[in-house]
């Protein structure tokens, strides 16, 4: 592992919500709105991704784990508005009834035997008698729901 100087800014916060997406056929497909903000340090310049993984367990155990990458180096600590960065990833596809755990952190990563930061929540989403996730593809396929009209 490299030694650096100054580790990157810390997440401020982490979000996940559920979000549906129209799909082309008779399903519909739900995913996960993870957002997340920066902390407003000087530090945030030496930041280059954030690094958010996914762990699901349910009918369905999974370990998803994505990289998102800064293009370019952040010249402040604040975006427009003195307001902190701002940040959100829609790609995770979610089933009825599991439980995910969530943990995001900034890289480079802390240095060895320094404070390793990262925040982390759970999301458990609904199972198939809810209003929303029944008319998913698990649930429909399983025989729970009938299916739009």
């Amino acid at each position: 592992r490299k030694q650096y100087h100054v580790a990157p800014a810390d997440l401020h916060n982490l979000n996940a919500v559920l979000v549906e997406k129209q799909a082309e056929t008779q399903f519909q497909s739900y995913f996960m709105n993870i957002s997340w903000s920066l902390s407003t340090d000087a530090n945030v310049k030496e930041l280059t991704a954030t690094k958010i993984s996914v762990n699901s367990k349910g009918i369905i155990e999974h370990f998803q784990c994505i990289r998102c990458y800064y293009t370019e180096k952040f010249q402040s600590q604040t975006a427009a508005g003195n307001q902190g960065w701002q940040f959100y990833y829609i790609g995770f596809p979610v089933e009825p009834e599991t439980k995910y755990f969530i943990q995001a952190y900034n890289l480079p990563p802390a240095n060895i035997n320094d404070d390793f930061p990262s925040k982390s929540l759970l999301l458990t989403t609904p199972g198939c008698n809810d209003n929303v996730m029944k008319y998913s593809k698990s649930c429909i396929e399983m025989g729970k729901c009938n299916v739009r009209i």
